[in-house]
């Protein structure tokens, strides 16, 4: 992330940027986001988002979707109290949570807050079919734990919604999150993790769909920042190009200096 190139390397701005590692020696930073595979998500092209909907059920539903694990750094409680307060503001709300955890992990929040089974599925799918769950919804949820360690996070599901057009609600302070949601207008930061801010949050998506393009900014967003080809492939192959071309220009004896003493028979 930004955020952890701002902490390990102070005052190095731009990628691909260099700066003076240890003994003077050039250090080359890249940043690598979580990426996607584009091409994924525009295979779910294919079918329609009304034929979708169909099949799941979701005809004149908001759809809020979760796609992830449960627990642990996922602040599982806390988006238990988002979709609570989702179906709260809105009856026509659908909670769709895709996960790996064990349903009852939120399952039993769901209930506890007053949100009837007819109203949420929870279901494991295979990374495959993702791009077909998330074509059927409408919001997109994202909160983790923001600690210090996660300013370098990079959490893959924000690619995986912005890749289908999705805005998204995030919790602030994890990697680069609040830059790009904030800086490219695909979905709304919450900076307080309760009912009012959740409430707030909803109305703030609502607003950026009035204003029309939300999806096809959200499209945008994940091409330009997160795109697998033309983002981490291509960082990651300059990162080898500049590895290759300094280990060509060393010296040939200083080179075989390296190589480990040969083993000579008799």
């Amino acid at each position: 992330t930004e955020k952890a190139r701002d902490i390990l390397f102070p005052g190095v701005a731009t990628a691909p940027a260099s700066t003076n590692g240890a003994g003077g020696r050039e250090t080359v930073v890249e940043v690598i986001p979580c990426c996607v595979d584009m091409q994924r998500f525009r295979e779910a092209d294919d079918v329609s988002r009304e034929t979708l909907r169909a099949e799941l059920g979701l005809q004149n539903r908001r759809v809020v979707v979760y796609v992830g694990a449960l627990g642990g750094w996922y602040l599982t409680e806390e988006m238990a109290d988002l979709f609570a307060v989702a179906h709260d503001a809105d009856a026509s709300t659908f909670s769709l949570i895709l996960t790996q955890s064990p349903p009852e992990m939120i399952s039993t929040l769901l209930r506890a807050r007053g949100v009837d089974d007819k109203d949420f599925l929870i279901r494991r799918v295979s990374p495959v079919e993702i791009p077909r769950y998330l074509k059927a919804a409408d919001i997109a949820l994202s909160f983790i734990k923001p600690c210090y360690s996660k300013l370098s996070s990079s959490p893959t599901k924000l690619a995986e919604y912005l890749a289908s057009g999705l805005p998204v609600i995030c919790n602030a302070g994890v990697g680069d999150v609040d830059a790009v949601v904030e800086g490219d207008r695909v979905g709304i930061i919450v900076r307080e993790l309760n009912a009012e801010a959740y409430r707030a949050a909803l109305r703030g998506v609502a607003a950026l769909r009035l204003e029309g393009g939300l999806e096809a900014r959200c499209r945008a967003c994940a091409a330009q920042r997160f795109d697998l080809a033309s983002v981490g492939g291509a960082r990651y192959r300059r990162l080898y190009e500049r590895i290759l071309s300094r280990r060509a220009k060393q010296p040939r004896a200083a080179a075989e200096a390296a190589l480990p003493p040969r083993e000579h028979a008799g």
